[in-house]
């Protein structure tokens, strides 16, 4: 197993940005444990795997099992910074996150690090925020993602779109979504809005499966039914858990074994 912490230069972001890698490269070499003298020669199955709102590259490995089921399952994992962008494409320069993570990271990690190149081997992964990135990313860059999980989606394109000056959530206010989204009269059914990304790639043939969790005490609970419904509607090919819990790592945490399953399942 190797953990790695690492600084690569977004040319898409015109900055430096941290990111986490998980590696589960080979054993321990401790007593009771099968002694291995060869490195595995293999390419990684990757799971990109987000954090949310408020959060950074470490959450998943400060709060979560990740590490250990990265190793039991035999995945690779890669952990990036994605700030507060919601994983979208601003306008400004050094603003292009979805861009870096759905295109850029790729291409850095696999020629870094020992990861397949194969589209069924490649998954992405988050919560919250980054359950609403792994959903628009995943479909946005099909070509490169074969499924798609998404924990406690904040699916938020519905609330926000077309939304004026005096607009606050308790979240955001209409200045923090106009920074995220640009304008947000032109929000729905743009590339920003992760269901017109499902449609692209329904389009190309090319559709990542899907599996969503969330708590039913969460409160973006009805986000996610509504967003299975419409996914449903468009047929994709989906998997969606209610049970019982908040919007919290306690929650998460018990849902990302399942998911990581459901993941590496054919």
């Amino acid at each position: 197993m190797a953990i790695m912490k690492v600084t690569f230069a977004s040319e898409v972001l015109s900055r430096c940005i941290d990111l986490n890698v998980i590696v589960p490269m080979e054993t321990l070499g401790l007593p009771g444990a099968e002694a291995t003298e060869k490195k595995r020669l293999q390419k990684f199955k990757t799971l990109y795997l987000l954090h949310g709102y408020g959060g950074n590259q470490n959450d998943w490995l400060t709060y979560s099992n990740i590490r250990v089921l990265a190793e039991m399952y035999g995945i690779a994992v890669v952990l990036p910074a994605g700030e507060n962008s919601f994983y979208v494409d601003g306008q400004a320069v050094g603003t292009r996150w979805g861009e870096m993570v759905g295109s850029e990271l790729i291409s850095f990690t696999r020629q870094m690090f020992p990861l397949s190149e194969k589209r069924e081997d490649t998954f992405i992964g988050g919560l919250s925020m980054g359950g609403f990135g792994a959903l628009r990313l995943g479909s946005c860059y099909h070509q490169t993602f074969s499924k798609i999980f998404c924990l406690s989606g904040a699916f938020v394109i519905d609330d926000i779109a077309g939304k004026k000056e005096d607009y606050s959530d308790g979240i955001g206010d209409y200045y923090c979504y106009h920074h995220i989204f640009g304008d947000l009269e032109r929000l729905k059914d743009s590339p920003k809005d992760p269901l017109w990304c499902v449609k692209q790639a329904i389009e190309a043939g090319s559709v990542p499966q899907v599996y969503m969790a969330c708590g039913i005490e969460d409160f973006l609970l009805e986000k996610n039914r509504e967003m299975r419904k419409q996914l449903e509607v468009l047929r994709v090919q989906l998997d969606y858990v209610e049970v019982s819990g908040a919007h919290d790592w306690m929650f998460w945490n018990k849902q990302l074994e399942p998911a990581i399953q459901w993941m590496l399942h054919r």
